[in-house]
């Protein structure tokens, strides 16, 4: 007798005979066969002899499994399925269709019209159980159609490390590595998300429900059994906000980050950071005054050299503090002097949720070499302090931001007089590290009546870091003014700043209709300044130096404002104070007069002192430069002052014991 390899039936069969029932199992047999390839079960005919241990560990090894139908022509209805196993993974169905409506096709929420799903085992295998949905997606043009289809590989790797990443998570709570206290603390977490849904009919049996299981997880037979079966069947309660949070994780790691790393260390990976935030979310609740860490060191490779990958989730006490990627390398290289950061692996989250940072780096020793047990021990053992010694307040630099932030928002403000005029939004550079640009973003837009509030997520090579919404004003007694103000970081990779602040407002424009570049003639006058200042000078070994100079000018305008002649100037005395003695004396204060200008640079040593000096300067005028920055362990301190401004003769007056 020949054996059917995917021969179904329904995991928890109907007590009493269903019409149909039957018919939908044999329906849903056949989408299993559609939706398994040739290549993941090399045998799809019927056959005496199967190898069937095998083929279910190639199968096994590629769920979940998605696939979208295709079609040429619009309007139309695309159908995605999904097959993956059953244990651990309940919660996914909801979790699919809110995907669907939010990242299918950004700019618009896309309907379902119908879905049908079945939980079922395979009988020549009965001991584990899968999952198969089907959803039935409305498409209303071709414009829909092609966007889904060039962003689903996308779209389907996001999924993917989602469901894999919830797999692994709820594995390491069940499993020994973490205590009572700690699984505890996730139940607890999820139990927060659910209170922060918007309140409805089931609220009060959902936390019921949860509470339950967060007592008797641990030791299920303490569990009163009429309670079980309730428990039993409505774990989807909080279960779906797992997979929000997995999948926020996942977008963190990029594609061509991706590309390099095994499926199963990029799960790995995101359960982990999932859990420390789970963990330190609790922790820091319940001593908001303590520096809670967690850590994991994980061994991989990457084009067959050992490397070692560092997951790091710390909370900040203090709202200012960081910690950036220099200072992880910094306490690793403390205690395993040959190592190298690997370029472009550290992946960090900044949304700083609660005011927790997630953190994840990798290591190779600059030989190739292996790192020892000794390195792993005294990692584990020594790192936890080297790192909580690294995080640091920065000094603030006194500058006119929050004035200039403030004159952004009444300026954006004005512009909107009509509830049809377009959004409009200011990009600024901000700082940049060795991997990512920064910018500061401020958009200001009428929303209309049937319209959701702005809320824009990150995707790669974008992170959004913080955002904020504040009202502006009200239009016509009717329409809302809103003002949204955004931190964003985007990648170098091959990008110059302007092509970085372009890619910024590419991306939100393709978010928000009709959008204006309030600052966009403005800061092509930045750029093209910048550009003239560099021609000027001859050294291309000072690039970096050059613009971190040039965008510390504050206040931001005159970066486009100043000729490049002037700033060459005094960018030349910046020079002269860095190439002083300073084992002789810590600070050098220079001055140059001009006939148009008075320039001063001031270079320390000793940060103090350039705080003490910056704070006797009584700025005023529209006209007067400062810029403040640091190279290496010096501080620099510089004033371009134009003669004609009457503020100048009594910045000098102030300077005058000093210069």
């Amino acid at each position: 007798m020949k054996i059917d390899f995917f021969k179904i039936k329904a995991a928890a069969p109907l007590k009493h005979s269903h019409p149909g029932f039957d018919t939908f199992v044999v329906s849903m047999e056949k989408l299993v066969r559609e939706t398994i390839p040739e290549s993941v079960i090399a045998i799809h005919e019927t056959s005496h002899f199967i190898p069937v241990d095998s083929s279910f560990e190639r199968l096994n090894e590629a769920l979940p499994l998605l696939t979208l139908s295709e079609e040429a022509d619009a309007p139309c209805t695309l159908s995605l399925t999904v097959l993956t196993r059953e244990e651990n993974t309940h919660g996914v169905g909801l979790f699919l269709c809110d995907m669907i409506t939010q990242k299918l096709f950004p700019e618009k929420k896309m309907p379902i019209s119908f879905l049908r799903s079945l939980s079922f085992k395979f009988i020549v295998k009965p001991k584990q159980r899968y999952y198969i949905i089907e959803i039935f997606i409305e498409v209303g043009s071709l414009k829909e159609l092609y966007a889904i289809k060039k962003h689903f590989s996308h779209f389907e790797e996001e999924i993917r490390l989602s469901i894999l990443g919830v797999e692994k998570a709820r594995k390491l709570v069940l499993a020994k590595g973490l205590t009572v206290e700690e699984k505890r603390m996730v139940l607890s977490e999820n139990l927060a998300s659910l209170i922060r849904k918007p309140i409805n009919k089931a609220l009060f049996s959902d936390v019921q429900n949860l509470l339950l299981k967060a007592l008797y997880e641990h030791d299920p037979d303490k569990i009163p059994d009429h309670i079980l079966p309730y428990i039993d069947t409505k774990p989807e309660t909080f279960d779906h906000f797992i997979f929000k949070e997995m999948e926020k994780l996942s977008i963190l790691f990029h594609e061509e980050f991706a590309a390099l790393r095994s499926l199963s260390h990029l799960t790995k990976t995101i359960s982990y950071l999932y859990l420390f935030r789970k963990i330190l979310a609790y922790t820091t609740h319940t001593k908001p005054n303590e520096r809670h860490l967690s850590l994991k060191l994980l061994s991989t490779t990457l084009e067959n050299v050992p490397t070692l990958a560092l997951l790091i989730g710390v909370n900040f006490i203090d709202p200012h503090e960081v910690l950036e990627v220099q200072d992880v390398l910094a306490a690793v290289s403390s205690l395993v002097p040959t190592v190298e950061l690997v370029p472009s692996s550290n992946v960090i989250d900044d949304e700083e949720i609660e005011g927790i940072r997630l953190l994840y780096l990798e290591f190779q020793k600059k030989e190739g070499n292996l790192f020892t047990g000794e390195d792993l021990r005294l990692l584990k053992k020594r790192l936890p302090k080297e790192i909580k010694s690294g995080i640091q307040v920065p000094k603030a630099l006194p500058s006119s931001v929050d004035e200039e932030k403030m004159r952004s928002i009444l300026s954006l403000s004005k512009e909107l007089s009509s509830v049809h005029d377009p959004a409009e939004v200011i990009i600024q550079y901000h700082d940049a590290t060795e991997t990512h640009y920064l910018f500061s973003v401020i958009l200001a837009r009428v929303r209309k009546s049937n319209e959701d509030e702005l809320k824009l997520t990150s995707c790669p090579p974008i992170t959004i870091r913080k955002q904020e919404r504040k009202v502006a004003g009200i239009l016509g007694k009717r329409y809302i003014k809103e003002v949204y103000l955004y931190e964003i970081k985007i990648l170098k990779e091959s990008r110059n700043i302007a092509k970085a602040r372009a890619d910024v407002f590419s991306f939100i424009r393709s978010r928000v209709y009709s959008l204006h570049d309030y600052t966009g003639g403005m800061v092509n006058r930045k750029y093209e300044n910048l550009r003239a200042f560099k021609e000027l000078l001859e050294d291309p070994l000072h690039d970096r130096l050059i613009e971190n100079y040039f965008y510390s000018i504050s206040p931001p305008y005159l970066q486009s404002l100043t000729s490049p002649e002037v700033l060459k100037q005094h960018f030349d005395l910046f020079l002269v104070a860095l190439d002083q003695d300073f084992l002789v004396e810590q600070t050098h204060i220079m001055k140059k007069d001009t006939e148009t200008h008075i320039f001063i640079a001031i270079a320390s040593a000793n940060e103090s002192e350039i705080d003490q000096i910056r704070e006797r300067i009584p700025l005023g005028g529209n006209a007067v430069a400062l810029m403040s920055l640091k190279v290496f362990d010096l501080h620099l301190l510089g004033l371009i002052l134009p003669k004609s401004e009457t503020c100048a003769a009594e910045i000098l007056d102030d300077l005058a014991l000093l210069v």
